[in-house]
């Protein structure tokens, strides 16, 4: 009896682990939410582009161990406005198709799958790229002159985790007062 009360409590104890609350991190001035596993890390790059050399501001975590991911990231780039200037659909598709082979180009992956989606009415794509020992998923969205891409890098092994789409599910473009 004892034993069996022993292995319950230690059952319940793991799934108390496993069943942790994340993290919300909300950022008014970037516009968005997100849940992450635990405190994020804030930086700014800046990046050549076709268009010019942009802020790419990126929210990440990245767990040291006992996790199914290695990266959660949100990453924030506001496109120059002119560049937008009478923007029809097919120049958003156009940008759109563009972030997605940078990205598969940067990495030197093989796209496993890109879909086109719509996010709270918005153009996006939804992607995952193979990379030596691991996948990468990304959630692009262009709103306006902004692309937001939320994304997660898992191990191969580690592949169809619950987390990636708890991560990518979690992400929500946030409106503020101007």
């Amino acid at each position: 009896m004892k034993l069996t009360l022993l292995v319950l409590a230690f059952l319940l104890s793991i799934a108390a682990v496993n069943a942790q609350e994340w993290e919300v991190y909300k950022n008014e001035t970037l516009e968005f939410r997100a849940e992450y596993p635990d405190t994020p890390d804030k930086t700014v790059q800046k990046v050549a582009t076709a268009v010019g050399q942009l802020d790419m501001h990126m929210i990440m975590y990245a767990p040291n161990s006992n996790d199914d991911n290695a990266v959660y990231s949100i990453i924030r780039s506001d496109y120059p406005e002119d560049s937008f200037t009478d923007a029809d659909e097919a120049r958003y598709l156009e940008i759109l198709d563009g972030a997605v082979e940078g990205a598969r180009s940067n990495l030197n992956g093989t796209m496993v799958f890109d879909r086109s989606v719509t996010f709270n009415g918005f153009p996006g794509r939804y992607i995952k790229i193979e990379i030596p020992g691991a996948y990468v998923y990304m959630n692009a969205i262009l709103v306006n002159n902004t692309m937001f891409i939320a994304q997660v890098i898992c191990e191969t092994e580690k592949d169809n985790n619950s987390s990636i789409q708890k991560f990518l599910n979690s992400f929500d473009i946030i409106k503020v007062r101007e």
